[in-house]
């Protein structure tokens, strides 16, 4: 671990003046981390736009990795470390988007490095499970149930799209108003012709294998910006799926 000559490390992390330095060091600041158990050196691979954000989850056992919460439940937070293995390069030319893909590839090229890990996927951006959702968000998903009953289903009803349509159209798009580059575009198209996988959050049994992206995102209305920001985050969409773009292994610890 030492000779990847890490960005930055800290030990000690459940103590709160190692936890408030981190914050201060990372907060608004991407890029790529590892959190390593001291005795065995086995780790868990992560990357975020926010890392003060992000590590302060694993600690806190919010929204983290569950193969990671175990051991950390086992041996303690204290037996484990955080290192920064890699910041995300500050381009203000770039896209949210194309930062995103940007980061994703920085994740996986240290995924690649290792073969002992708590990841549960393979690839990067990988799978924390249990993420809870907000009120509103809770509210949303009662309100698309009552609008479509066959909401589970791959196929929803006409007025229901619609609606759907409306609520993604004009200045609700989170693209409205934005220029998509070549590179973006190419970016975005490199990803969106792998298959991608449907999960049960509940269960974390297979819906469905789609070959392409795009495949999914008709099946359940997703828009792509919403598919990248929950593809292999592990975070719950619409309190029902997880989304991930390689097979989950219900293996554990």
């Amino acid at each position: 671990m030492l000779c990847l000559n890490p960005h930055s490390f800290y030990h000690n992390i459940q103590d709160k003046d190692i936890l408030a330095l981190l914050r201060k060091d990372l907060t608004r600041v991407g890029g790529v981390y590892a959190i390593v158990y001291n005795e065995t050196k086995k780790l868990y691979i992560g990357s975020s736009m926010n890392l003060a954000r992000r590590l302060t989850d694993h600690v806190n056992n919010q929204n983290s990795n569950i193969r990671l919460q175990r051991a950390i439940r086992k041996y303690g937070l204290n037996n484990f470390s955080i290192y920064i293995l890699e910041l995300l390069p500050e381009d203000l030319n770039l896209t949210e988007i194309e930062l995103g893909v940007t980061l994703i590839k920085m994740e996986q090229k240290f995924l690649d490095l290792f073969g002992d890990k708590y990841n549960i996927n393979p690839e990067a951006g990988k799978t924390r499970l249990g993420a809870k959702h907000s009120e509103a968000s809770k509210e949303l998903m009662s309100q698309l149930r009552k609008e479509n009953p066959n909401f589970l289903n791959k196929t929803h009803s006409a007025e229901f799209k619609a609606k759907m349509s409306t609520r993604m159209s004009g200045s609700n798009n989170p693209m409205f108003g934005k220029t998509v580059t070549q590179t973006n575009k190419k970016l975005t198209s490199d990803l969106f012709r792998k298959p991608i996988y449907l999960y049960n959050a509940s269960t974390f049994t297979l819906i469905a294998k789609y070959d392409k992206h795009k495949d999914l995102i008709d099946a359940i209305n997703i828009s792509p910006k919403t598919l990248i920001n929950y593809k292999d985050s592990g975070k719950v969409f619409r309190d029902i799926y997880i989304i991930s773009s390689t097979e989950l292994s219900s293996k554990n610890d």
